[in-house]
């Protein structure tokens, strides 16, 4: 029997690809440079012996079929654990011939980042995936599979117009149609229209573009926890790369161990809905998020401290400056005396915002829309949490934005969430969407322009002409249905905060807050904390990485005013934590 994961232990992980000592209890290993050297032929070996393994293995040349058997090398005996955790990353996206290959609608192999990416219904690409990633497992304490979404990345134009993808459609069909469907080459029409959606079969392929991005990421994770099992005895756990989030990457989340993803760019405000979302596809499992290439130590300790108030991790790509790796260095040191003090816990909502993949799959500005709505919201300090969807929402209120195709028991979930007395506050067109990207009805056709009753709840339309939704109108919208004095925050100064709050209605509040104007201090911004957030607590405790106040933190009385407790916060360099004991 297994026994059980010995890494990663908890839901965070400090990544590192730079070497180990930057605060980083992992660090991320190329799979060639892990790969073990091969042996010298034994000592009075004949004239002519080959060495006990070849000096260029079978999985290195692309050649391998099944691991770690193929490739001529056994697997290396067990090493005492390291100091730091080696996480070994395998490219699954990369093609090894045309044979693996995918196509464009004129014929051109898929190329991205210089190499032929790899079609995910390859039969053969998929068992050499999943054999590399086996191998894998035999070189570290982790498995990172690169590349997940990097096929998806090339759009419905950019590829899938191979001979794989011609028979997986066609079997698609088949499945739909019955064993009497007699073959035929489905991509013909759709090679001269590769963008229309009115083309013939456009709609199945359109679904199966998204089913087999998400098949081929299980199969590589299965095939490496099997082979962890059978071959180590443990579980390994086998975490994914991707690009900025996409309704894929969203999906595929359910069959990793965590996820590594990138942030869209170094503004603040675009980070915020990346961070939510990844964590809610999570769980509990880590989510690291990846800052973009070029960024100054004082992004870095901002971006840093936004990834922890919204319980992610945060590292950096290869090749940054030894100012950058310092700077996320000292901001772990941190993050461990407040991660010590901080216990999972609920997050403090006053509304969450719907991210659904099939939406983004089937919409494709689903999530640009809800990223905009979702910065205005944070401006106006307002808690927000992202589901992906609907089955038990936490929330009086659900914002739904640039959600024109929801998926049929989300649509039910969200018109029930209303009827039942809930609030829902719609940015766009809001309407179901069958399997195969057909457009159903609106899920409230009876709400116009601005607030409506339907059954015991409340809808309040916002129209939009473009994916922009209206930044002002949002905010005034949503504070209008949560009501007078129902937010759990409220902040006033000329700072630009985010903030976030957990809270353990046994022990105590946790109020992070993120200085979005950083290297900028944030200075006498005044803080009010709703009595049913703060409970009896007249005493809080803050943490800052600029201010060296040990463990316990530093005491901050809590003046009573009204129904809530108020206080003038210290300045703030990037971000801090207010823990109020209740």
């Amino acid at each position: 029997m297994a026994s059980g994961p010995d890494f990663p232990k908890v839901r965070h992980i400090a990544l590192s690809t730079a070497e180990p000592g930057a605060g980083a209890d992992a660090l991320i290993v190329p799979f060639e440079a892990a790969q073990p050297e091969p042996a010298e032929p034994a000592q009075g070996a004949p004239e002519g012996a080959l060495p006990a393994a070849a000096r260029d293995p079978a999985l290195r040349a692309g050649a391998q079929v099944a691991a770690p058997a193929a490739t001529g090398v056994p697997p290396p005996p067990p090493a005492p654990s390291p100091r730091v955790a080696r996480v070994v990353v395998v490219d699954v996206a990369r093609a090894r011939d045309d044979g693996e290959a995918c196509r464009t609608a004129a014929g051109a192999t898929v190329v991205a980042e210089g190499r032929p990416v790899r079609c995910p219904n390859s039969a053969a690409g998929l068992e050499h995936a999943g054999g590399v990633a086996a191998w894998a497992t035999h070189l570290g304490e982790a498995v990172l599979l690169d590349g997940l979404d990097r096929w998806y990345r090339s759009g419905p134009a950019g590829a899938g117009f191979c001979r794989s993808c011609e028979l997986a459609l066609v079997e698609a069909l088949r499945e739909g149609y019955g064993d009497h469907f007699e073959p035929f080459d489905p991509l013909g029409a759709l090679r001269e229209q590769p963008d229309s959606r009115a083309a013939p079969f456009a709609g199945a392929r359109e679904a199966l573009r998204l089913a087999s991005t998400v098949e081929a990421a299980k199969r590589a994770a299965l095939r490496a926890r099997d082979e962890a099992r059978r071959g180590r005895g443990v579980e390994i756990a086998v975490l994914g790369r991707v690009g900025t989030l996409t309704g894929a990457a969203l999906a595929i989340c359910r069959h990793l161990d965590g996820l590594v993803f990138d942030l869209p760019s170094l503004d603040p405000e675009e980070a915020v809905l990346p961070l939510l979302a990844a964590r809610a596809a999570l769980g509990l499992r880590p989510a690291v998020a990846v800052l973009p290439a070029g960024a100054t130590p004082e992004q870095v300790q901002l971006f840093a401290a936004l990834a922890l108030a919204c319980d992610a991790d945060l590292t950096l790509p290869p090749g940054e400056s030894p100012a950058a790796e310092a700077a996320l260095a000292e901001h772990r040191k941190f993050q461990e005396v407040v991660r010590e003090r901080f216990r999972p816990s609920e997050p403090l909502l006053d509304l969450e915002v719907l991210v659904s993949p099939f939406a983004e799959h089937w919409g494709g500005a689903h999530l640009r829309a809800a990223s905009v709505c979702t910065a205005a919201l944070g401006r106006a300090h307002l808690l927000l949490g992202a589901r992906l969807d609907l089955s038990e929402p936490r929330t009086q209120v659900l914002l739904l934005a640039g959600c024109a195709a929801l998926p049929a028991e989300d649509a039910a979930r969200a018109r029930r969430h209303v009827e039942s007395g809930g609030d829902a506050l719609v940015v766009g067109k809001c309407a179901t969407c069958d399997e195969e990207g057909r457009p159903g009805p609106p899920v409230f056709p009876e709400a116009k322009s601005g607030i409506q009753r339907i059954g015991e709840g409340r809808v309040y339309s916002i129209g939009i002409e473009s994916d922009a939704p209206p930044e002002t109108q949002v905010v005034r919208a949503a504070r209008e249905l949560l009501g007078r004095g129902r937010s759990h925050l409220s902040l006033s100064g000329r700072a630009r905060l985010f903030a976030r709050a957990y809270l353990d209605p046994e022990r105590k509040l946790d109020v992070h807050l993120v200085n979005l104007d950083a290297p900028r201090p944030a200075q006498g911004v005044l803080l009010h904390i709703a009595g049913q957030a703060a409970g009896a607590g007249r005493t809080g405790y803050w943490f800052a990485p600029e201010r060296d106040v040990g463990k316990d933190g530093e005491r901050i009385s809590l003046n009573p005013s009204g129904f809530s407790v108020s206080t003038v916060l210290p300045g703030i360099s990037a971000g801090a934590l207010l823990a109020v004991p209740r």
